[in-house]
């Protein structure tokens, strides 16, 4: 073992190291070798940046026996762990040409010619693999110690004389194989420390995503896109990063611009080239340069320009550009940036579109379920009329008095809305029909206090009390019903009481699941409207028994839970 070729084959690595620290702050190299999936021309820049350091490893070298120890490997090796595979191979061919035509018919140059090749393959084998474990030391020795081994063997097989080429191995075999697979850690090092430095600064970018919709949030909940909204939107953007600069457009016309390097903008609010490519393609879209004529040609010149589409039901609405240093080493992060904002509001205007289109379902199902109501009541309220019409007709006149009266506060209720004292007017006027018809058989009581503040849908007791007539008391020789109202802590709560011989399970068990025998469709109906207005978990209490029901309501107080549908 020579200390020379040892000293030489250190020096070697460090130059190497030193350039490899040089190029991972090029923004050029950075972008190529930060991409998931390279391009034609990154791939192309990669192999004569790998293919680069195998040829200056060669021309560095120590000459000996007519051979030259060298760092050639780690190149191409190198090429292949962290470019990917056709990297690889392309630095090996590059570095195997230029090693054989420096010695062409030299003792061994066709050995070293192949064993550069070799190298390749096995970095385009091992690549992915090496990758996929975040580009482990141990990894990275071994596979380099065994190319370098492999290299020891081609030299012993294809050099002629084998004499010399045991002799030549015996020289270098040690420090070629220990150090170059040192130097490969080393090397390869560089690049995995700027790769992390990449995800760091994504994973920085990707917090601001989150911070930056949050704080959008009560602007993106008004479901308007215009310049006032984007104004603001753009205000909070530039909060994270006085260097940045924004614009939105819709499909036609630059909305709003935001940050100092658009401050040169002219008045114009034409929709630049790289708007319309984003719109057209609903996809990110980088632009580095812009033509003549263009609202961004000479913002293009020092900046880079990254832009994604604002979707709203998969259809584009606009876009959101955002701009980055050309100088900058990488404006990887920016991509993530412009990217996760873009999908974070389409997603947000997406949301607030459906949960008004829902509050309008809401509020129409509501006035449907009410219209089914009140025919239901006329109906019984014209029987027992017309039952007096001959025999009491005064009577008749009476009730009928009472029923335009409540019918005509019905209609003027404004959105189907009603303090609770109304309502019970409207209760109160249905039983007095009722207790006409069934005359000494019904008992009823009322347990109301005053004071309450409560609003609720108009005719959500009615039909309560009319199926405890109806169904429960009206049953029995004698029914009774018992309406009790009492304030509790947390609101009002409603009961409706009767003797009868209580509700059937599977109608408590239908309620529960919105499903109806066509029987008690004034409980569904009232049911759904409660859950409408008030919450899922804010419908009909029931409890029941062989000797009667009980009916319980329970409402917030004040009218929280109906100026939602009021307001509509």
């Amino acid at each position: 073992m020579n200390v020379e070729v040892m000293k030489s084959i250190v020096l070697n690595i460090g130059l190497l190291v030193i350039l490899a620290q040089i190029l991972a702050r090029m923004g050029l190299v950075k972008r190529c070798i930060a991409r998931e999936r390279h391009e034609a021309k990154e791939v192309i820049i990669l192999i004569l940046i790998f293919g680069s350091f195998s040829i200056f490893s060669t021309y560095i070298g120590y000459g000996i026996k007519g051979a030259i120890a060298n760092t050639r490997i780690i190149g191409v090796m190198a090429g292949g762990v962290i470019g990917g595979p056709v990297v690889g191979i392309g630095a090996a061919v590059i570095g195997s040409i230029h090693r054989y035509m420096i010695d062409i018919g030299g003792f061994a140059s066709f050995a070293c010619t192949v064993s550069t090749l070799a190298g390749g393959l096995i970095s385009a084998a091992v690549g992915k693999y090496v990758k996929k474990n975040k580009y482990r030391s141990l990894d990275l020795f071994i596979i380099t110690f065994a190319a370098e081994l492999l290299q020891m063997g081609i030299i012993l097989a294809f050099a002629k004389p084998y004499e010399e080429a045991v002799a030549l191995v015996r020289i270098i075999a040690v420090p070629m194989t220990f150090l170059n697979a040192m130097g490969m850690v080393l090397f390869a090092g560089v690049f995995k420390h700027m790769l992390e430095e990449i995800e760091y600064e994504v994973g920085h970018k990707m917090g601001l995503i989150f911070e930056i919709s949050k704080k959008c949030l009560p602007f993106l909940q008004s479901g308007v896109y215009n310049e006032e909204i984007c104004g603001k939107i753009g205000d909070i953007m530039l909060e994270y990063s006085k260097d940045l600069s924004v614009i939105f457009t819709d499909k036609k016309n630059i909305i709003c611009t935001k940050g100092k390097i658009l401050n040169s903008l002219n008045s114009s609010r034409a929709l630049p080239d790289l708007a319309g490519e984003i719109l057209s393609g609903e996809q990110v879209c980088i632009a580095e340069d812009a033509p003549i004529g263009d609202i961004l040609h000479k913002t293009l010149e020092k900046n880079v320009a990254i832009g994604a589409p604002l979707m709203k039901y998969g259809k584009p609405i606009g876009c959101l550009i955002i701009f980055a240093n050309k100088l900058r080493v990488s404006y990887h992060s920016d991509v993530q940036l412009v990217e996760g904002l873009s999908k974070l509001f389409s997603m947000e205007f997406e949301l607030e579109e459906m949960e008004k289109q829902q509050v309008l379902l809401q509020k129409a199902e509501f006035k449907a379920l009410q219209s089914q109501i009140n025919p239901h009541f006329i109906f019984n309220c014209l029987n027992t009329i017309s039952s007096f019409c001959r025999e009491k007709p005064d009577k008749a006149r009476e009730l009928l008095i009472a029923l335009a009266t409540y019918f005509r506060n019905s209609i003027e209720t404004k959105d189907g809305v009603v303090s609770i004292y109304d309502e019970i007017d409207y209760v109160i006027a249905y039983l007095q029909l009722e207790k006409a018809r069934f005359d000494e058989r019904l008992d009823i009581t009322l347990d109301i206090p005053e004071n309450l503040e409560c609003k609720i849908p108009c005719l959500i007791l009615q039909p309560i009390v009319e199926n405890a007539v109806k169904h429960g008391a009206m049953k029995k020789k004698h029914g009774e019903v018992k309406i009790i109202i009492r304030e509790e802590s947390e609101g009002i709560k409603i009961s409706v009481m009767d003797n009868g011989f209580g509700i059937p399970e599977h109608v408590v068990n239908g309620l529960k699941c919105n499903t109806s025998d066509g029987r008690r469709i004034g409980l569904i109906n009232v049911e759904k409207r409660l859950r409408y207005v008030y919450g899922e978990k804010n419908g009909l209490d029931i409890v029941t028994s062989e000797n009667g029901s009980i009916v319980n309501i329970r409402l917030p107080k004040g009218i929280s839970g109906v100026l939602e549908m009021e307001h509509v």
